[in-house]
C-alpha cells in the first residue's frame, strides 16, 4: 500500500501550484463578500469617490496581493509535508471548504 500512497503524494506534489490556487480562490470566493462588507463598514464615513477608489484598490491590488501571498505560503507548507499527511491535509481542506460553502449558501 505504501508505494501507492507515495505515488499519489508525488502526483499531488506535481500539481501543488494548481491545488494551492484552487484552495485560495475558493476561500476568497466564500469569504470575499464578508471582506467587502467589513471594508464597506469601515469606510462608510468617507465620501463616495473615496470609498469607490479604496474599493477599486482593495479589489485590484488587495485581493491580488493576498491571493499571491497565500498561495506561496500554502505551497511552502504543503511541500514540507510527508506523503500521508499531504494527502490528508489536501482532502480535508477541500472538504472543509465545501462545508463552509454549503453553510454560507454558496452552493
Amino acid at each position: 500500500m505504501q508505494p501507492y500512497i507515495h505515488q499519489f503524494a508525488d502526483f499531488l506534489r506535481l500539481h501543488l501550484n494548481s491545488i494551492a490556487i484552487g484552495l485560495v480562490a475558493t476561500l476568497l470566493i466564500i469569504y470575499g463578500g464578508h471582506i467587502n462588507g467589513y471594508f464597506k463598514k469601515i469606510t462608510k464615513s468617507l465620501p463616495f469617490l473615496g470609498r469607490f477608489a479604496l474599493f477599486v484598490v482593495l479589489c485590484s491590488a488587495g485581493y491580488a496581493f493576498m491571493s499571491s501571498q497565500l498561495v506561496r505560503l500554502l505551497k511552502m507548507f504543503l511541500y514540507g509535508q510527508a506523503d500521508l499527511p499531504l494527502i490528508g491535509i489536501i482532502a480535508a481542506a477541500f472538504i472543509v471548504l465545501a462545508f463552509c460553502a454549503r453553510s454560507g449558501k454558496d452552493i
